[in-house]
């Protein structure tokens, strides 16, 4: 059963100076800190290690909490959110996308100034515009080739391909190629074929490092997987970092996975009105994300949740909460509820404790 979070007084300070009010995006820090230290007992032995996935939260304070042991830097999914790790004194990201753009080509050579940088890439072009760039300011960004291993989204799709890029970025100034990349984690549950699709994704990687590896190229990295595909990304032998990042949080639709984590976060609300047949609250669309659908209650049972952009109509049996009663409820999507609050609350013990804030909120550039 999950633990209902009670708030204190909305008119109890907490250091911050800010005054809790809902609603209120909450995370429980205990959890939280559960939840990282089983990722790193999960890793142990295995030679592998974890590159927290930062657009889960794009909280500094949540991601230098994940850092240490096997976790050794972060995997940030735009410039915006690097600048930002950097600037937090996180001194290891992977862009774990490609880069076009000639202004953030820019940015991400001027972080390879304060951070080790590596960055995702899939044809020659861009490599040839961001070569010239790092070695003009006397700097070296890694490069992982991107393997189309599933989305058919970016990535090359051929291990010939692959050579191709390869030889581009060897011969590059200013570029060191670290590995590869590949990204199955959208495999979760109820997927049809979902174990056959991600044999198929791992072989393939296995296919491209090995024709790096006979054309003399050194291979340090194989960087994929995610929450959904931890366990079988443990076995694989090919895989050697993974880029999850909402095991640290956790989100419903995970919790039947086998895996040790728990929910972390809560959208915290208020009864704003109470009817003899529901109840409602002072949360919406525009405070939590439901691209998997309505949260769920947190410590008690709910008949129904509808949804509106300010607005939570609840039915329930029995007689509703009193007006002014705060009631928690756990996102479904977590990336997208952080990046619609500013900052989120830590409670550690059931007790509010701090603020912090959400500095890479709208970071999408």
């Amino acid at each position: 059963m999950r633990r209902v979070i009670h708030a204190p007084s909305p008119t109890v300070e907490i250091e911050t100076q800010r005054t809790f009010s809902t609603p209120a995006l909450v995370v429980d820090l205990d959890t939280f800190e559960r939840n990282v230290r089983a990722m790193s007992e999960l890793l142990e032995g295995t030679g592998k290690s974890v590159r927290p996935h930062v657009k889960t939260h794009r909280t500094p304070e949540l991601a230098r909490r994940q850092l240490g042991g096997s976790a050794r830097g972060v995997t940030c999914a735009t410039v915006g959110e690097a600048e930002v790790m950097v600037a937090a004194g996180i001194t290891d990201v992977l862009l774990a996308n490609e880069l076009v753009d000639p202004l953030k080509m820019d940015r991400l050579v001027g972080l390879a100034h304060e951070a080790a940088v590596t960055v995702a890439a899939d044809d020659p072009e861009p490599v040839t515009s961001l070569s010239t760039r790092a070695a003009r300011a006397g700097v070296t960004v890694g490069v992982l080739i991107d393997v189309d291993v599933l989305l058919h989204r970016c990535g090359v799709a051929s291990a010939a391909e692959v050579l191709q890029m390869a030889a581009v970025i060897d011969r590059s100034p200013g570029l060191r190629l670290d590995g590869l990349m590949g990204y199955e984690g959208r495999l979760r549950p109820g997927v049809q074929d979902r174990q056959a699709k991600i044999g198929r994704a791992y072989a393939l990687l296995a296919e491209t490092r090995d024709a790096l590896l006979r054309a003399g190229f050194a291979v340090e990295r194989v960087s994929a997987a995610g929450t959904s595909t931890l366990l079988e990304a443990l076995t694989d032998p090919t895989i050697t970092e993974i880029q999850a990042g909402v095991y640290a949080l956790m989100e419903p639709e995970l919790l039947g996975m086998g895996l040790p984590f728990s929910c972390a976060a809560a959208i915290r609300g208020t009864v704003i009105s109470r009817h003899d047949d529901r109840f409602v609250l002072d949360i919406g669309r525009r405070v939590v994300g439901v691209e998997y659908g309505p949260p769920l209650s947190a410590g008690f049972e709910v008949t129904s949740i509808t949804l509106g952009d300010e607005h939570t109509i609840v039915t329930a049996e029995g007689p509703p909460p009193a007006l002014g009663a705060e009631l928690d409820f756990i996102p479904g999507q977590i990336r997208t509820t952080f990046n619609l609050h500013d900052h989120v609350w830590v409670s550690r013990g059931g007790e509010l404790i701090d603020c912090w804030p959400i500095s890479a909120r709208g970071s999408s550039q």
